[in-house]
């Protein structure tokens, strides 16, 4: 069976069980339910290596036009290096290497707080 598949988008976000529900309100509220490819992995961008290339697997097989890192505050995965300017260099890192892979690629770098998500 050959049938083309595309995503809306692709989410990356941590596994942290504490901002699941957030992730899928907002994931909705951008019309993306059931539309999109999905990397849970400890710290999100930390791991640079591993989600790059999950990342690209899943451009190259369901050519998102959009990409969400979710990166969150108090990342258990970060220990004592958890400031929110160290998650965005890190998602910054992610967003270059996946536009080099897909040029005009969108992608939003997010932070999830107790007071909700915002670009970083």
């Amino acid at each position: 069976m050959s049938v083309e598949h595309k995503a809306k988008a692709l989410a990356i976000h941590c596994i942290d069980f504490r901002f699941q529900t957030i992730i899928e309100e907002n994931l909705e509220e951008r019309g993306l339910a059931g539309q999109f490819d999905r990397i849970s992995t400890p710290g999100v961008s930390k791991d640079f290596e591993v989600v790059d290339s999950f990342a690209k697997l899943s451009l190259q097989l369901h050519d998102p036009d959009e990409v969400l890192i979710y990166e969150h505050e108090d990342c258990g995965a970060y220990g004592d290096d958890n400031s929110e300017e160290t998650h965005r260099l890190n998602a910054q890192r992610l967003a270059n290497s996946l536009r080099t892979k897909k040029p005009g690629l969108e992608v939003k770098t997010l932070i999830v707080t107790s007071e909700g998500i915002k670009e970083i």
